[in-house]
C-alpha cells in the first residue's frame, strides 16, 4: 500500500470519526454526562492523531489552511491556560478548558480535511437527517406524554415539550434551529438530485416541527429571525424570489397552525403569555434575576473574570432568594463568558466572532464575481455558505437567553460549521493558506498530537472515576461505599466533590457507631471536610458540614467559625440558612434558631401535608399531637443533623429545598416553640 492509498484511508477516516462524534453526541443526551462525553474526547481525539499522521504521509501537502480565526483562536486558548493556572478550583478550571481544547481541535480537524466539496455535501446529510430522526423522537415524546429520554428520567419542569435525545429541550431546539437553515438553504439553492431535495423538504419540516414542539421561547424566536434571513436572502435574488414567497407561506402555515389549531396550541400559547411572568425560568426564577446576579459576580474580577467555569461557584454569595437551585450556568453564554473570562476574555471571543463574520462579507463580496462558483444559479457551496451563516447566526441569537454553546453537543455543531464555513470562505483569498515545512510540521505534531493525547488519558481517568463514584452508590455496606470513594479520589485528587461525599458519609455513619467509634468517624468527617474546602474554598456546603462535624465532637466555637463562613458564601440558601439555625439550636440559641428557621419556611407559598395526612398551610404551626406524630416519623431526636443536612447531597434540586421547608415546619419550628415556651 503506497502513501498516497494510506493517506485516503486516514482522510475518509477523519470524516468518519467527525461525524460519529457529532451524531453520538447529539444521540447521547448532548454529551454532557461523563461517560459520553468521554466517548467524544476519544474520537475526536483520534481524529486529531489521523491528521497528524497524514501531514507526514504526504509530504507534497505543503500547504496548511490556517485563517486569521484560527490566530484568534490560538490567542484565546493561550490566554484560558493562563487562566487555568491561576483558578481557584483546579477541578472545575481543568474541565472547561479541555472543552474548549476538544473544540479548537475539532475545528482544524475540519478546515484542514473536510473541505471538500463531496465531504461537506456528506457532512449535510448526516447532520440533517440525524435532526430530522431526533426531532421526530421529539415530537412522539409530546404525543405520548414520554417521561424519560432513553432510560433517564425527564425533570419535571419539561414535562410537555419536546427534548429529543435532550435533557433540556432548550438546547433541542438550539441544535434544530442550527440545521434547518442548512437544510433549506440546501433544498432551495442548491445542486442536488430531485429524491435527495424531497427527502431534505421533508426533514426540514420535520426539524420545524421539533423546534415548534420543544416550547423554548428562544428557540422560537431565533429560528424565525433565521427563516427571515433565508427568506430575504431569496427574496433579494431574483432567480429565486418565487421560491422564498412560497417558503414564507408554508411557514406561516406551519405557524398558524401549530398556535391556533395544533393538540399543543394551548400550551404554547401559555409559554408565550408567561414570557414575562417572575419565576418562569424553569421553574427556580426569572433570568433577569440570575443575569443580574451573574453581573454582580463579574465585578468582583472585571478584567480577568472569576475563572473557567467558576460561576458555579462563586453564584451562591449573590444568590436572589427565589433562585433556590443551581443553576450552574448564566443562562446567557455571552454574559458566562464575562464572568467567566473576564474583559480579556470576551474581547479575544469577540475577535474570534469579527473575523468570522470579516471572512463571510469577503465570500460575499467573491460570489458577486462571474467566475465565482458561489455565483452559480445553483450552488452546493453557495447554499453551504448561506445555510451556515444562517444556523450559527441562530444559535448566536438563541444564546442571549440560554447556554447552548455550553452543551458539548451544540458547541461542537457550532464549531463544525464555522470550520466547514472558513473552509469555503478560503476561495475569497489566497492569503489564509501557510506553508507546512519542518518546523511547521513538527510544531503541528506536537501541539495536535499533545492536545489529543491529553484529551484521550482525561477522558480515561474520567471514565475510571465515574465508574469508581457509580460503585459507591450501588455500595451495600458502609466500608464498600468507602472504599470506592477513596479509590476515586485516588484517580482524580482534586475532585472537592468526592472528599466532601467522604466526609459526610463518615458523618453520618458516626450516628450509627458508638461512642468510641463515633468520635473517630466524626475526626475522619472533618478531615475529609477540610480537603474538599482546601480544593473549592467557595463550597458554602462543605463548611456547613463540616461545622455539622464539629458540633457534634463538642466543638461548638471552632463549628461556628464555619457556619459563618458558609452564611458569607451562602446568604440566601435556604440549605445553608437551615443549617446555621441547626447550629444555634445545637447550641441553645432558640431565639437564633427560630429567625433562621423562618428565613427559611414562610417565603414557600405551597400547601403541605404532615405526616397525619392533615394539610399544614404556609406558617400555620401542628398541635402537640400532630407535632409528636411528626417527630416519630422524621426521627426522635431533634438534634439529628441529617433532618436538615438531608438535602445537601442534592441541592442542585428546588424540590430539596421545598422539601427542607417541610421538616422545618413539621419538626423544628415546633420544638423551636416549645423550648422558648418551656424557658418562659
Amino acid at each position: 500500500m503506497n502513501r498516497k492509498t494510506l493517506d485516503s484511508y486516514c482522510e475518509r477516516g477523519i470524516v468518519g470519526l467527525v461525524l460519529s462524534a457529532l451524531v453520538f453526541s447529539a444521540l447521547a443526551t448532548g454529551a454532557v454526562r461523563t461517560l459520553e462525553f468521554a466517548v467524544v474526547e476519544w474520537l475526536v481525539a483520534a481524529s486529531g492523531l489521523l491528521w497528524v499522521a497524514r501531514t507526514w504521509l504526504e509530504p507534497h501537502r505543503n500547504r496548511l489552511l490556517f485563517p486569521p480565526v484560527g490566530w484568534c483562536l490560538l490567542l484565546f486558548l493561550g490566554y484560558a491556560l493562563f487562566h487555568y493556572v491561576q483558578a481557584d478550583v483546579e477541578y472545575t478550571a481543568r474541565r472547561e478548558v479541555l472543552r474548549l481544547l476538544l473544540y479548537a481541535l475539532l475545528f482544524f480537524v475540519v478546515l484542514n480535511n473536510l473541505h471538500k466539496s463531496e465531504w461537506t455535501q456528506i457532512a449535510l446529510y448526516v447532520l440533517v437527517f440525524t435532526g430530522a430522526a431526533i426531532a421526530i423522537y421529539g415530537i412522539v415524546q409530546v404525543i405520548v406524554e414520554a417521561e424519560h429520554v432513553w432510560h433517564f428520567t425527564r425533570p419535571e419542569q419539561y414535562k410537555g415539550r419536546g427534548s429529543g435525545t435532550f435533557i433540556n429541550p432548550n438546547h433541542f431546539a438550539g441544535f434544530l434551529g442550527m440545521l434547518l437553515p442548512l437544510c433549506l438553504a440546501s433544498v432551495l439553492t442548491g445542486r442536488i438530485n430531485q429524491p435527495m431535495r424531497i427527502l431534505l423538504g421533508y426533514s426540514a419540516l420535520l426539524l420545524l416541527g421539533g423546534v415548534a414542539v420543544s416550547m423554548s421561547r428562544g428557540g422560537w424566536i431565533s429560528t424565525s429571525l433565521a427563516l427571515a434571513a433565508i427568506v430575504a436572502v431569496l427574496g433579494w435574488r431574483k432567480q429565486f424570489r418565487l421560491r422564498g414567497i412560497l417558503l414564507t407561506c408554508i411557514v406561516l402555515g406551519v405557524i398558524a397552525g401549530f398556535f391556533l389549531l395544533s393538540p399543543f396550541a394551548q400550551d404554547a400559547q401559555g409559554r408565550l403569555r408567561n414570557i414575562n411572568k417572575p419565576g418562569t425560568m424553569e421553574h427556580v426564577g426569572s433570568r433577569t434575576e440570575l443575569w443580574g446576579a451573574a453581573a454582580a459576580v463579574w465585578k468582583q474580577e472585571k478584567l480577568l473574570g472569576v475563572g473557567p467555569g467558576h460561576f458555579d461557584h462563586r453564584f451562591p454569595e449573590y444568590r436572589p432568594e427565589r433562585l433556590q437551585s443551581r443553576p450552574v450556568r448564566v443562562h446567557n453564554d455571552y454574559l458566562n463568558t464575562l464572568v467567566d473570562w473576564g474583559l480579556i476574555g470576551m474581547l479575544l471571543a469577540g475577535l474570534m466572532l469579527g473575523t468570522t463574520i470579516y471572512g463571510i462579507i469577503k465570500s460575499w463580496k467573491y460570489s458577486q464575481r462571474t467566475s465565482s462558483d458561489l455565483s452559480a444559479k445553483t450552488s452546493n457551496r453557495a447554499a453551504f455558505v448561506l445555510g451556515s451563516t444562517v444556523g450559527l447566526g441562530s444559535i448566536a441569537l438563541h444564546s442571549f437567553v440560554d447556554f447552548n454553546l455550553h452543551i458539548p453537543s451544540n458547541a461542537m455543531l457550532a464549531a463544525t460549521l464555522t470550520g466547514l464555513l472558513t473552509a469555503y470562505i478560503r476561495f475569497a483569498t489566497e492569503r489564509y493558506w501557510v506553508a507546512v515545512r519542518m518546523p511547521v510540521r513538527l510544531a503541528l505534531t506536537v501541539a495536535v498530537g499533545g492536545v489529543a493525547l491529553l484529551l484521550m488519558s482525561e477522558a480515561l481517568a474520567q471514565t475510571r472515576e465515574h465508574a469508581r463514584l457509580e460503585a459507591s452508590q450501588s455500595a451495600e455496606s458502609f466500608p464498600e461505599q468507602v472504599k470506592s470513594l477513596e479509590k476515586a479520589l485516588e484517580i482524580e485528587p482534586n475532585n472537592f466533590e468526592t472528599a466532601g461525599m467522604l466526609g459526610e458519609i463518615h458523618r453520618r455513619h458516626a450516628a450509627d457507631s458508638g461512642s468510641a467509634a463515633r468520635k473517630v468517624e466524626l475526626k475522619k468527617a472533618a478531615a475529609w471536610l477540610r480537603q474538599a474546602i482546601a480544593l473549592n474554598p467557595y463550597d458554602a456546603y462543605s463548611h456547613a458540614r463540616l461545622g455539622m462535624a464539629l458540633d457534634q465532637l463538642g466543638q461548638a466555637d471552632k463549628a461556628g467559625e464555619y457556619f459563618d463562613r458558609a452564611e458569607q458564601l451562602d446568604r440566601n440558601g435556604y440549605l445553608t440558612v437551615a443549617n446555621v439555625g441547626w447550629h444555634k439550636m445545637h447550641i441553645g440559641e432558640y431565639e437564633e434558631a427560630k429567625r433562621y428557621f423562618e428565613r427559611v419556611s414562610p417565603p414557600l407559598e405551597y400547601i403541605v401535608k404532615n405526616p397525619g395526612g392533615t394539610p399544614l398551610k404556609q406558617g400555620q404551626q401542628l398541635t402537640e399531637h400532630e407535632f409528636h406524630d411528626a417527630r416519630k416519623a422524621y426521627g426522635t431526636n431533634a438534634f439529628d443533623a441529617n433532618l436538615v443536612n438531608g438535602g445537601l447531597v442534592a441541592h442542585r434540586s428546588e424540590k430539596t429545598a421545598q422539601d427542607l421547608a417541610r421538616h422545618i415546619r413539621a419538626v423544628y419550628l415546633p420544638y423551636i416553640n416549645e423550648q422558648l415556651r418551656d424557658g418562659e
